[in-house]
């Protein structure tokens, strides 16, 4: 094993703690906004949790929510459309990223990184609902700090993609909080 390269693995995770997430810059007055790493943190912790509850494979959610935003260390935090070749460049930064780590378990991450972006196993869908029910719950911290205009807008920018029961119904709740 090159443990040069697993350090190198674990500084691509250090840098997601000095990288702002990008709306919250944009849409608000607040000087010190969470970083992907935070961002990350919130969403594995309620991943982890609504996984139980709803009885799926807890450890492959919490692996797939942990690494969701690694690329973004190498092509930092993305606003949607801005640009256009983003899924292949995180993939392209995925793999630089995982080929660091050793290559007995290299394709079991490589793996778990294909389930997620198909989006179409239950913990994949669920990862995918948790990255956007928590921009709401930071939303909803937030509040004070955003135009009732950007409030809609991340609203609206999120409620198409969270439809299991559980993911709605704490979106619904968040929605009621902010109205």
């Amino acid at each position: 094993m090159n443990n040069q390269k697993l350090k190198n693995f674990f500084m691509f995770v250090q840098k997601l703690k000095i990288i702002n997430r990008k709306g919250w810059l944009i849409k608000t007055d607040i000087k010190k906004v969470e970083s992907v790493a935070d961002h990350s943190y919130s969403a594995t912790t309620m991943a982890m949790v609504c996984s139980d509850i709803l009885k799926l494979d807890t450890e492959k959610v919490m692996k797939m929510m942990l690494i969701h935003d690694l690329p973004e260390s190498i092509i930092g935090d993305l606003l949607p459309g801005e640009n256009p070749n983003k899924s292949r460049e995180e993939n392209d930064a995925m793999i630089k990223i995982i080929n660091n780590l050793p290559k007995e378990i290299q394709d079991d991450y490589i793996e778990i990184w294909k389930e997620l972006k198909k989006s179409e196993s239950k913990e994949a869908i669920l990862v995918h609902e948790i990255d956007k029910l928590e921009l709401m719950m930071q939303l909803l911290a937030y509040k004070e700090h955003l135009s009732k205009k950007s409030i809609k807008e991340f609203l609206r920018s999120s409620e198409s993609k969270i439809n299991s029961k559980l993911t709605r119904d704490i979106f619904d709740n968040i929605v009621y909080e902010l109205e």
